[in-house]
């Protein structure tokens, strides 16, 4: 009710004052002030306008200029770029459609080019292992709006920086020079191998790269210095391989060494695995008469002609280039083996082991510290695993026959063994003849009370023989018959001397003169292994899934490989990328690839 009385007041008193006379006067008095008021805001909102058009057009530019040199310096900077920086920098901005009027102050570093004085650039360094490239530009946008407010340009410098380099890499190459790689397989290997070598340590920065060659067939042969280092049973002389256990192949773990410290004492004591035989897994002739060795593929002999040792932890071509050289294809296939050792010249547990190999001058002392711990992120760890086939067979002596005592004893002078039976206490002589001629058959017993070489022995007359056999002894007419030479107790073999001399089935028979048959075909079956396919294509499967978790990445080659490998060494890469299938030279395309890819990887770590 208060409003509505107002209300009524306010329109009386408005009435009797005339305000609609006032009114119009105002309104007449005003006319014309709005269209000033809304040009001026016109022309402000087309001022803001331009500014911004200008702005915008120097951010376009300068977006675009960015975007070309950080191309430019990635493309400069390129492990595999051959040309000078400088040139590569301008040539994107060229490119990118910049013109002089607006492009200014090109600067690049480092500068590793002239120009001569007929405008053409040469090349006056080279960056080896790492490229850092940086390049800046100067840009200047005529303005079309602001001019007005005297700002006639609108002037900015970009930059853009870029490195590539490998970074540390430690690279086992796996390959196979089983007997199916002889020819021109393996010839096309070794150049594929030596040009790998040449690029990634082209392309890699003084002691940032190592790498490790494992040659493979049904064994790995160790070099000496590494061998002399370990824990081993049965040692020997003559076969540089080790029998890795089938646990050995669940892991990549490496422990079969001591640790000790600067004054020879030991600090950790390591576990002891069997050193491989040179043995002959068949066979009856005994080359010890002759002072030869068996013919034996197991664990390949070193000779100047055919090397299969291991090259562990090198940077020197030379080195690298030579054991691939001097490769010798023959034997089975142990791709598991091969894989075992490739990897465990990875692994951080054999560090210490290497560190003290170092120095002794066999492994440069700069990579006394690698292999790299496993859980680093600056060090990238490859294996590369090339084979032409599938796994084979692998041949190994087993306990007790692979150490220690042999019980067999041997007359170097007489050339004759003789054989201790505890059981019995007696000697046997198994190739003393038991029947011999003179001036008639003289036979004596199969068993004597000591070794022959030591003294006498009797002889009883043969009164009927025949074929070997003496069927009539007349004990009553014996002689006395000296022996020469000695056979004494420092003289009895050790179980890998024996196998080293004698094939299986001559020791066989030895036991079995002493011993009988039982004895000796109990021998033939538990002296020796044959490991085959079924048990060796786990044991990569296994390996590869522990590669896996300790961060290496496996590049893996099929060479003229049949089916049935191929999927395996498809799933021990991983990746379809690292997969890789390939035949005659192409194997050299492949190898290229492969050094490729591990750049990007290193870059992308």
């Amino acid at each position: 009710m208060h409003k509505f009385g107002l209300m009524i007041q306010l329109n009386r008193i408005c009435r009797e004052n005339r305000c609609s006379r006032h009114l119009r006067r105002f309104v007449d008095a005003t006319d014309g002030s709005m269209t000033i008021l809304a040009l001026f805001l016109v022309m402000m909102v087309f001022t803001v306008a331009g500014f911004a058009v200008d702005v915008m057009r120097h951010d376009r530019e300068r977006v675009r200029l960015q975007y070309a040199l950080d191309r430019a310096v990635l493309a400069a900077a390129d492990l595999d770029q051959e040309l000078c920086p400088r040139v590569v920098v301008n040539d994107y901005i060229s490119k990118e459609g910049f013109s002089t009027d607006i492009i200014s102050n090109i600067v690049v570093e480092p500068e590793t080019c002239k120009t001569n004085e007929d405008g053409t650039v040469e090349q006056i360094a080279d960056l080896e292992g790492k490229r850092k490239v940086s390049a800046s530009a100067d840009l200047s946008i005529e303005t079309h709006f602001m001019k007005w407010s005297g700002v006639d340009h609108i002037d900015t410098t970009a930059t853009s920086v870029a490195e590539e380099s490998i970074g540390n890499v430690e690279i086992s190459l796996v390959l196979d020079v089983s007997g199916s790689m002889r020819g021109t397989k393996l010839t096309n290997l070794k150049k594929a191998a030596n040009d790998f070598i040449d690029e990634m340590i082209l392309k890699s920065e003084d002691g940032r790269l190592s790498i490790s060659i494992v040659p493979y067939s049904e064994q790995v042969s160790v070099p000496d210095y590494l061998m002399n280092a370990m824990n081993t049973i049965g040692g020997n002389e003559v076969a540089n391989c080790i029998d890795f256990q089938a646990s050995d192949f669940r892991t990549t773990n490496f422990n079969y060494y001591d640790i000790v410290d600067d004054g020879g004492n030991i600090i950790k004591k390591g576990d002891y695995i069997p050193q491989t035989l040179h043995f002959r897994d068949s066979g009856s002739s005994d080359k010890r008469f002759n002072d030869t060795l068996v013919s034996s593929s197991t664990c390949r002999l070193e000779s100047p002609t055919d090397q299969r040792e291991m090259t562990i932890i090198q940077n020197s071509p030379t080195i690298l280039k030579d054991q691939i050289d001097n490769l010798v294809a023959s034997g089975w296939t142990s791709i598991d083996v091969g894989l075992k050792w490739g990897l465990t010249l990875l692994d951080d547990s054999i560090q210490p082991l290497i560190a003290q190999i170092a120095d002794s001058s066999e492994i440069p002392n700069s990579f006394a510290i690698r292999p790299a711990s496993n859980n680093t992120s600056d060090t990238l760890k490859v294996l590369v695993l090339m084979t032409d086939g599938e796994n084979t067979y692998q041949h190994k002596v087993n306990s007790p026959y692979n150490d220690g005592d042999s019980g067999i004893f041997w007359n170097e002078t007489a050339e004759t063994y003789s054989i201790y039976d505890e059981d019995n206490a007696r000697w046997a002589w198994p190739n003393v003849n038991t029947t011999v001629w003179d001036n008639g058959y003289w036979t004596r017993d199969k068993f004597q009370d000591h070794a022959h070489g030591n003294g006498t022995h009797i002889r009883y007359r043969c009164r009927d023989y025949y074929y070997g056999t003496c069927y009539d002894i007349d004990r009553s007419d014996d002689r006395e018959f000296t022996e020469s030479g000695a056979a004494l107790a420092d003289d009895e073999l050790q179980w890998p001397d024996v196998w080293a001399h004698t094939e299986k089935y001559a020791i066989r028979d030895m036991i079995r003169h002493t011993y009988g048959w039982t004895r000796a075909d109990e021998f033939a079956a538990n002296s020796t292994t044959e490991i085959g396919p079924g048990t060796k294509n786990p044991r990569v499967v296994d390996l590869c899934v522990e590669a896996e978790k300790e961060k290496v990445i496996i590049f893996s080659v099929a060479f003229e490989a049949p089916y049935g490998v191929k999927q395996m060494l498809k799933d021990c890469a991983i990746k379809p990328a690292r997969y890789y299938e390939a035949s005659g030279s192409q194997i050299e395309r492949v190898f290229d690839s492969i050094s490729t890819s591990i750049q990007n990887l290193r870059l992308t770590q």
